[in-house]
């Protein structure tokens, strides 16, 4: 049934009792000027709050890509999540679990808002578009700080006959977790060694190798991670375990396409019934984001990150191993907001850290 007008308005007026003096033209209510001015007053007033509040509460959100969970470097990553907040409670950072840092540096080209460890020789590799790195791409990748550089083990069970390198042709190992930074050196130095294809060569989540070791479905397996490792002393306090050592001449030949890799000895007693010295090596390790990382947001997290230091040295032994200095080690240059920073505290900066766009 279609009404007109007018009786659309009297069926308006008898749902509501409005009166007729007070139904102006298509049907609106105003019972006063002063009443609605007050009503658009209260909703200015409530919707300016609201913008305020939101404004006054949003914090930028920071992706920290990390390393596997049961590793040192990612209990070091949350510590490092926890200084930054503390020093810069407008910056939220969430720790995110990696496969290692290969995975970290790949991924750098697709993320915003991203910050992420790595190796140094991974970043070179990146920059100079080599090996797992070849097709290029890694321009904007930036320098924020340093962290205390990685150390290799390379462990196997005790009676797996296994005593040197060599002695692992023809037998089961894992070389570090998948995409991982310590897969991609122990491949590596396996090749400089000549046996590389005669290992049987097992690719699995670093998760898996401490009960692949356990249930002898391997000899062993490489970790990197500074001493004291949490996956070896786990592995070393319930299994007989052997960690191997490098000879000189096989570290002096793997060096010479890999010249950020330093000499380093674990010494005695760091693991449980690992009573003797073990020559292994280091990569030094940074901490990185991409140009593209707001300049005001690289300085707040780099200036915080250093003051509140003691944070990160408290979680872990090695975090007081921090060098402020090792920033120019590091292989890239440094984002604009660190590299304030670190000026605005009166370091000295070398010409090849300043980023030329």
């Amino acid at each position: 049934m279609t009404h007109g007008k007018g009786n659309f308005d009297k069926q308006i007026l008898y749902n509501y009792n409005i009166p007729n003096n007070k139904l102006l033209s298509g049907g609106i209510v105003m019972k006063s000027t002063k009443f609605n001015s007050r009503i658009v007053f209260v909703l200015v007033v409530l919707i300016l709050f609201s913008s305020f509040t939101t404004l006054s509460f949003a914090k930028t959100r920071i992706s920290l890509k990390s390393a596997n969970s049961a590793s040192t470097y990612y209990a070091f990553s949350v510590g490092m999540s926890k200084a930054i907040m503390d020093g810069a409670p407008d910056i939220d950072v969430i720790v995110e679990e990696s496969l290692g840092s290969v995975a970290n540096v790949k991924e750098s080209k697709t993320r915003q808002n991203f910050v992420f460890t790595s190796t140094v020789s991974n970043i070179l590799k990146a920059f100079k578009k080599e090996g797992k790195f070849e097709e290029g791409g890694y321009e904007k990748i930036r320098t924020l700080w340093p962290i205390p550089g990685i150390v290799m083990h390379w462990l196997v069970r005790e009676d797996s006959g296994v005593e040197t390198f060599k002695d692992l042709v023809g037998k089961p190992f894992i070389p570090g977790g998948l995409g991982s930074s310590g897969e991609a050196i122990t491949l590596e130095l396996f090749e400089s060694m000549g046996i590389l294809d005669e290992i049987q060569i097992k690719k699995v989540s670093l998760k898996e190798a401490v009960d692949a070791v356990k249930n002898r479905k391997v000899v062993g397996f490489a970790t990197s991670s500074p001493p004291p490792s949490p996956m070896v002393v786990e592995l070393s306090s319930s299994t007989k375990i052997r960690l191997l050592s490098l000879e000189d001449e096989d570290f002096a030949k793997f060096k010479e396409k890999n010249p950020v890799f330093t000499r380093f000895t674990i010494l005695p007693n760091t693991y449980p019934n690992i009573d003797y010295p073990v020559k292994s090596f280091s990569n030094p390790v940074g901490t990185y984001t991409v140009s593209d990382l707001p300049e005001e947001i690289a300085y707040e997290i780099t200036k915080a990150f250093w003051e509140n230091r003691k944070i990160m040295e408290d979680m872990h032994p090695f975090g007081k191993f921090l060098n402020m200095e090792d920033v120019v080690k590091l292989g890239a240059p440094l984002h604009l907001g660190a590299l304030r920073y670190y000026k605005e505290i009166g370091m000295d900066i070398p010409d090849s850290l300043i980023p030329k766009n």
